[in-house]
């Protein structure tokens, strides 16, 4: 139901941010990607932009007309390479942070359900008994992302199929979070499936709104806690019979 997909962000945000745990287990992943994002951003906007405004210049001639072709150039890879740093960036924080998220949708479930909470010292230690295990998996999930988002980019060189591309990108961000639900769960792909199927406008929803959120430098980084929160709320609303 789509009800669910809108009551559900009010509660994904105070899940994070009001519960002491929950906003330790985001704020870990969230500190260690604002130190990857200066890092990272300084290279890729002035390093690698360098060279490649130096190789726009070898090939466009001198002149109005070939300065002009430049600067277009430029404008349409700096545009390109925004996305493409944004996209990329948060599925290497999302990779780091998955630990510590698989422990923070697990405890979303539990307070949804009013079961007992582990504590901060019982969840760190979660953590860690599952980190290396968390990250392999996670690494998996984003190597198949990304495939599936390279072939979502053909797509969208296509006019009429650019729209396609766009739900097809926005459907594999919502399933990078739904997942921890389903893997917690035991789903087999088949189950999953069924599941996307039958709550694809609720997912998609959720997805987009996320997937503006990654555009947006800085605020991106709180993406995988708030979005690991939601989808679990959402899952939970959505499968609240599943024993």
């Amino acid at each position: 139901m789509i009800k669910n997909a809108v009551t559900s962000f009010k509660p994904a945000f105070a899940n994070v941010f009001r519960d002491k745990v929950n906003f330790i287990l985001s704020a870990i992943p969230v500190l260690i990607g604002i130190v990857l994002f200066i890092l990272l951003g300084s290279w890729v906007y002035g390093d690698l932009m360098e060279q490649a405004r130096g190789l726009v210049s070898q090939y466009v001639s001198d002149g109005a007309f070939g300065n002009f072709i430049a600067y277009i150039t430029i404008m349409v890879m700096t545009v390109l390479l925004y996305f493409i740093f944004s996209w990329t960036f948060v599925l290497i924080v999302a990779v780091i942070s998955s630990p510590f998220n698989d422990v923070l949708s697990s405890r979303t479930e539990k307070i949804l359900k009013g079961e007992a909470l582990d504590t901060l010292v019982e969840s760190f230690s979660l953590v860690g008994q599952s980190f290396v295990g968390t990250i392999v998996n996670e690494i998996k999930k984003v190597t198949l992302i990304i495939i599936l988002s390279l072939i979502s980019l053909v797509f969208s060189f296509i006019p009429i199929l650019t729209p396609l591309s766009v739900f097809i990108t926005v459907l594999l961000l919502a399933v990078q979070f739904i997942d921890y639900s389903w893997a917690r769960h035991g789903l087999t792909f088949k189950s999953c499936f069924k599941d996307m199927k039958s709550n694809f406008v609720d997912y998609g929803l959720g997805g987009g709104f996320f997937f503006l959120l990654v555009s947006v430098p800085i605020i991106n980084l709180v993406v995988p806690p708030v979005a690991t929160s939601y989808f679990t709320i959402l899952w939970v609303k959505n499968n609240e019979r599943r024993d």
